[in-house]
C-alpha cells in the first residue's frame, strides 16, 4: 500500500522499530525546507509493516547532484573541470564528452525515483532494507512507468550483487575512500593520526556535542565556505532550520570545534552497524590545519569503537595517507518498465559512463 501523507499512514501497522518517524514526517512535508536546491515529493510504501519511504524526482528541476543525474555527472563535472589546469586541447575534450552526456540525460527526462532516500552524499544500507527489492520495485514500476527507479551510492559489492540480480544496472558514481579501524595500518598511517589530535590538543579548541537554539545560523557560512564557496554551488544547499531539526530529531553524532564561544568547526556522523559516515561539515577556512583536527576527531573515534567509514569521495590524498582504502561506488538503476525510447537514453549513458568513468577513477582516484 502507497501512502502520499505521512498523516495518513497507519502506524499501529508498522513493526519496523528502526523507522525515524519525525524525519519521515519532515521528508513528507517538503525537503525543500531544509535543502533549498532539492525537489522531491516523499512517500512510502507499506510492505509486510515495513515502512519503504522513496523520493520522487520529476522535471528538470537544477536539484543538486545528490538528488539528479544531470547535477551529479554534468553539473558538477563542469564545476571540477573548471577548477583543474589541463592543457586546451584536454579542456576542450571534456567540454564534448560532457555536451554528449547532458543530451542523452536529456533524452531520459531525468524522472527517477530514489528508494531509501537519504539526502546525503552517501546513502547506508542494512540488509533489512534490501529484503523486499521484489516487491517494492514491481509496485514502483506500476506507480511509475515513466521513472528510472534508484538505489543511489551503493559500494558494498553484497549489496550491489543483490540489487543486480533483482535487475538492477549499476551506474558509476564515484571513488569513495573507506577506513577500517580493524584492519593493520602502517606506521606511517598511524603516526599521521597522531599528529592530528596533538595539533587539535595544542590548538586551544574546545570539542563538544552541544549546541545552543542560537548556534544553527553560525553552521551555514561555515558549510558554505568548504561545499559552495571551494567546491561547487551544486553541493546541497542546507538551511539553519534544517540542522536545528536533525539536531533535535534525529541520532547523528556532532563534533563541534570552538575558539571560544564562536563555532570554528562542525561535523555530523551518521552510524548505521559498524559503519559511520560525516554526513554534514563546516568549516572556518581562516583556521590553519582544521580539517585534520576534525577529522582525526572522527578517525579517534572509529578507532575508539571498532569502527569503519565510509569517507565518501574527495581530499584523496588525507584519506589514503590516514589508513583509508578507495573503493568504487555505484548508482543502481532499474529501467526493465520504461519504454523503448526512454529506456534506450539510460541505457546509452549507463552503458558509456560507467565503463570509461571506473577507469578514470581508478587511474586518477586510486593512488
Amino acid at each position: 500500500m502507497i501512502y502520499t501523507r505521512f498523516e495518513t499512514i497507519p502506524f499501529e501497522q508498522v513493526t519496523d522499530l528502526h523507522i525515524n518517524k519525525d524525519y519521515l514526517k519532515y521528508m513528507m512535508n517538503g525537503m525543500e525546507r531544509g535543502i533549498t536546491n532539492v525537489h522531491a515529493k516523499v512517500e512510502v510504501l507499506l510492505i509486510d509493516g515495513h515502512l519503504i519511504p522513496y523520493s520522487v524526482k520529476s522535471g528538470a528541476y537544477n536539484d543538486s547532484w545528490i538528488h539528479s543525474f544531470t547535477g551529479q555527472y554534468i553539473e558538477e563535472m563542469v564545476s571540477e573541470v573548471e577548477r583543474m589546469t589541463l592543457p586546451s586541447i584536454a579542456r576542450k575534450g571534456a567540454a564534448l564528452l560532457l555536451s554528449a552526456g547532458r543530451l542523452i540525460l536529456k533524452g531520459t527526462r531525468e524522472k527517477t525515483v530514489t528508494v531509501f532516500p537519504s539526502f546525503m552524499s552517501t546513502t547506508l544500507y542494512s540488509d533489512n532494507q534490501l529484503k523486499y527489492i521484489s516487491q517494492l520495485t514491481e509496485e514502483l514500476s506500476r506507480r511509475y512507468p515513466r521513472h528510472a527507479l534508484v538505489f543511489r551510492t551503493v559500494s558494498e559489492e553484497a549489496v550491489k550483487e543483490q540489487l543486480e540480480a533483482a535487475g538492477y544496472a549499476p551506474l558509476i558514481s564515484r571513488a569513495i575512500y573507506v577506513y577500517d579501524a580493524a584492519e593493520s595500518h602502517t606506521k606511517n598511517e598511524r603516526k599521521d593520526l597522531k599528529k592530528d589530535i596533538k595539533k587539535l590538543e595544542k590548538s586551544g579548541l574546545s570539542v563538544s556535542d552541544e549546541l545552543s537554539a542560537t548556534d544553527f545560523d553560525a553552521l551555514i557560512p561555515l558549510y558554505t565556505q568548504v561545499y559552495l564557496d571551494k567546491y561547487s554551488i551544486h553541493n546541497p544547499h542546507y538551511t539553519a532550520d534544517f540542522f536545528r531539526f536533525i539536531y533535535d530529531y534525529v541520532p547523528l553524532k556532532w563534533f563541534v570545534l570552538r575558539d571560544g564561544d564562536h563555532i570554528v568547526s562542525f561535523m555530523v556522523v551518521q552510524q548505521k552497524g559498524d559503519m559511520l559516515f560525516p554526513a554534514y561539515f563546516g568549516m572556518d577556512q581562516s583556521y590553519k590545519g582544521l580539517y585534520f583536527m576534525t577529522s582525526g576527531l572522527l578517525y579517534q573515534y572509529a578507532n575508539d569503537k571498532g569502527l569503519k567509514i565510509n569517507n565518501s569521495a574527495g581530499a584523496k590524498d588525507y584519506k589514503l595517507a590516514r589508513g583509508s582504502r578507495p573503493f568504487l561506488e555505484y548508482h543502481l538503476v532499474y529501467t526493465k518498465h520504461l519504454k523503448i525510447e526512454q529506456r534506450i537514453f539510460y541505457d546509452l549513458f549507463v552503458k558509456c559512463a560507467t565503463p570509461l568513468g571506473a577507469f578514470l577513477l581508478k587511474k586518477l582516484q586510486f593512488k
